[in-house]
């Protein structure tokens, strides 16, 4: 297999073996990093899916000024989005012609299909009729003070002024997806690979791009991916806590983090669109830009600091008490190889390494194991509430009137705090409903598309 696009193989030892820096190893033996499992990952992924949910449903209550939603938000957007394309950048593999075509049909086939539903939909739902007109409703806001589509770039008005540069609402990760795994086999060609797109990412913000085909988002996301991807290539991922005293420290860091977010937002009314990264410094920070950069590194050791301390939280299977047929380690993470890395230990073939990834529920004696392994089944099928909780969102807002308090009632009043907290519990509903086998077997033909067809006939027998 071509080494193109992998990251540069660590120097060998005496045999030709390669042999990972002496940093990095002096690193997984002080922190206890190493590799992980698939059921770890799954269940951080269904962690982040729920928080990435609550995060939409709730930010109406937040647009008209509620207190207790911002501070929630601060706690979560930190991490959640940043960690998801750490896991991708991890999971990802070199782009053999197998895999580009699994690429094409998982990122820019949704994203065509889903963006012309998305904005058709809202078009016609939000932007006129009814709602602008009998309704009074500002042109597309779906909620008081919050538009998903710009009337400008957005707005369908015919086939002929269409545009798919301006992805809808969370149709940006699909596309920002695509654009970091074809950036990063280039990306692995530089030396301090991560230290030069971080100062990419600082630096986009002086610029004007914007969210033009989320190219500012997907520069400043792009080190997480690179840092996913490298942690998989040197077997250095967060760990989880495994003593009482990291433990006790994991937990008190995330106290310390949700501390943060309570003063960021009931002390100094921090804007919570500072963890969107999508948008120029100087309309993020109005007149500090200048220290737009500063800030964004910040934000940077913010993120990785917060994802340690919530990985750390999530087990390992065994820590639950997952079993396993006839094997007691967990399984191996399955999925792209990474040219270069050392190899991992060769285990003994047995009738649970044969079956799949997972153990089964039905062989788990403890309630936890079980619930661990329904969160994980959950967690791979994370596409599905990503894309689809927009949906359930905007036919909420427009079809049952729920969000009809942002209109009357002023943030601060407490019935919006517990207007917001049945909205967190609807949320986590929807999300779990989404991650339902056969909520994923009803969307699939839209998510998932069969594009076989399009690929020519010989590529494919590579």
């Amino acid at each position: 297999m071509s080494g193109y696009g992998s990251a540069p193989a660590p120097k060998g030892d005496d045999n030709g073996k390669p042999v990972d820096p002496k940093w990095v190893t002096s690193l997984r033996e002080f922190t206890g990093a190493g590799t992980t499992s698939s059921e770890r990952l799954d269940v951080a992924k269904f962690v982040f899916i729920m928080l990435v949910s609550s995060g939409h449903f709730l930010e109406p209550f937040y647009k008209i000024g509620n207190r207790g939603v911002g501070a929630y938000m601060h706690a979560i957007y930190g991490f959640h989005v940043p960690a998801f394309v750490l896991i991708s950048g991890y999971v990802s593999g070199d782009l053999n012609p197998k895999r580009r075509r699994a690429l094409i049909a998982g990122t820019i086939a949704p994203y065509v299909i889903m963006h012309v539903i998305f904005s058709l939909f809202y078009t016609r739902a939000f932007c006129e009729g009814e709602w602008t007109d009998e309704r009074g409703h500002a042109e597309c806001e779906f909620v008081n003070k919050w538009a998903l589509m710009d009337p400008v770039v957005g707005r369908w008005d015919g086939w002929d002024k269409w545009t798919f540069a301006y992805p809808f609402a969370q149709m940006w990760y699909l596309v920002s997806l695509f654009t970091k795994r074809l950036w990063r086999p280039f990306a692995l060609e530089m030396r301090w690979t991560l230290a030069f797109h971080v100062c990419l990412g600082v630096l986009v913000g002086y610029t004007t791009i914007g969210r033009f085909l989320s190219i500012h988002r997907s520069t400043v996301h792009m080190p997480y991916f690179l840092c996913g991807f490298l942690m998989r290539k040197h077997r250095c991922f967060f760990p989880s806590a495994k003593t009482p005293l990291t433990k006790a420290m994991a937990v008190a860091a995330l106290i310390f983090n949700v501390g943060c977010a309570l003063m960021a937002s009931f002390t100094y009314g921090m804007r919570v669109e500072v963890w969107f990264q999508s948008d120029p410094h100087d309309e993020v920070y109005g007149s500090d830009w200048a220290y737009g950069a500063l800030y964004q590194l910040c934000l940077y050791a913010w993120t990785f600091f917060t994802m340690m301390t919530v990985f750390a939280l999530i087990p390992e299977p065994e820590q639950v008490g997952v079993k396993y047929e006839s094997i007691e380690e967990t399984l191996p993470l399955k999925g792209a190889d990474v040219e270069g890395a050392p190899a991992a230990a060769s285990k003994p073939q047995s009738a649970a390494s044969s079956r799949g990834k997972y153990g089964k529920e039905r062989d788990q004696d403890s309630v936890v194991a079980k619930v661990y392994l329904r969160c994980a089944k959950w967690g791979a099928r994370t596409l599905y509430p990503f894309v689809m909780h927009i949906a359930a969102l905007l036919l909420v807002a427009r079809y049952t009137g729920w969000y009809d308090i942002t209109w009357t009632t002023d943030g601060a009043d407490p019935s919006v705090s517990i207007h917001a907290v049945w909205t967190l519990l609807m949320a986590y509903t929807f999300t779990i409903v989404l991650s339902l086998k056969p909520v994923v077997g009803l969307f699939k033909f839209l998510l998932e598309p069969n594009i076989t067809p399009l690929f020519s006939p010989e590529l494919q027998k590579l």
